[in-house]
């Protein structure tokens, strides 16, 4: 996973802007006011699930294909409206920043003045960088959760996390596979070390992530579990999203997980929150791969579907889940 910049970490986190430092490409659109001001004038707006996106080529971002860059764009969008039943907001400005590199980098989310994202796309990026990409859909995913304060970023990172992949699958952009792949390979990452405390303290870029993500998985699981596979955490993000309007609420945490608990007539994300947010959680990882069915011989995935929890890893990547989710 690319690392995190400066800047998104304040970005997320909502209300506070800085300068960050400088990066190979940035032509200067690092501040609130740069951004916005470019944004003010887009090039091209698409309409999809119900949302309008408004994108504009920084200084014209010469030497990208636009035609390349605006299908990506659509596919992103696509994914994320297939995940959320809709468009998560009902308008964001997306900036595509052009650089000298050969791929797509630097992801960030603002709501500062309205819902935004800033992108960079390498000149050189080929179809497979495109179809590859994964920082959009996971950049698009932020603008469904209200913003919350600094010391639960890794719900905000994490949901984007774990849902990214699953969005791209579902709108049948990656294959099953390569989701748990992703999952196996980095999950355990964010499992706690010693002298670690609870996710609400961490500043470690991998549980800000993959300690996170793994709050997710094990919340889908939980509802799952209870609700025989008729809802899951995807009923209760799409909730969350349509009762907040998305990212540019200004709600606290405990707001926006019993808004989901709601959702799903339990109480799994506020309990799982309680038990890994203030406090230290330790999550076998290993275990619960196993009882999902999942292992991974010489760098390829294989499903065990006899697995005790086969049946709700097969409904969390399901395109059927896509349509029922509420």
């Amino acid at each position: 996973m690319r690392s995190i910049s400066a800047l998104l970490l304040i970005a997320v986190i909502g209300g506070t802007w800085v300068v960050a430092q400088a990066q190979p490409g940035d032509n200067g659109y690092r501040s609130a006011q740069t951004i916005y001001a470019a944004l003010g004038h887009p090039d091209t707006t698409m309409n999809i699930g119900g949302g309008t996106i408004n994108v504009t080529f920084a200084d014209g971002a010469p030497g990208l294909d636009r035609g390349k860059v605006l299908t990506w764009v659509r596919d992103s969008a696509v994914a994320v409206t297939t995940y959320f039943g809709r468009f998560p907001v009902s308008k964001v400005g997306l900036l595509i920043v052009a650089d000298d590199s050969s791929s797509i980098r630097d992801g960030t989310t603002f709501d500062y003045d309205g819902s935004a994202i800033r992108v960079h796309v390498g000149r050189g990026a080929d179809a497979a960088a495109f179809k590859q990409d994964w920082i959009l859909v996971h950049e698009m995913t932020h603008l469904a959760l209200p913003m919350k304060p600094q010391n639960t970023l890794w719900l905000q990172e994490g949901s984007a996390t774990y849902v990214e992949p699953i969005a791209r699958t579902q709108a049948g952009h990656l294959d099953i596979k390569s989701v748990w792949k992703w999952y196996a390979d980095h999950m355990a990452d964010g499992q706690p070390e010693s002298g670690d405390g609870g996710l609400d303290t961490t500043h470690s870029h991998d549980r800000i992530y993959w300690g996170g993500a793994a709050f997710w998985l094990l919340a889908d699981i939980r509802i799952r579990e209870r609700t025989h596979g008729h809802m899951g955490v995807q009923t209760a993000l799409r909730a969350i999203d349509r009762a907040s309007s998305g990212d540019t609420a200004d709600w606290n945490v405990r707001e926006v997980l019993r808004t989901g608990d709601v959702s799903t007539g339990g109480t799994e994300l506020i309990d799982l929150y309680e038990s890994m947010g203030p406090k230290l959680m330790l999550v076998d990882i290993a275990d619960l791969f196993a009882k999902l069915g999942v292992a991974e011989h010489d760098g390829q995935i294989v499903f065990d579907d006899s697995a005790p929890l086969a049946k709700i890893r097969r409904q969390i990547t399901d395109p059927v889940s896509a349509k029922t989710a509420g």
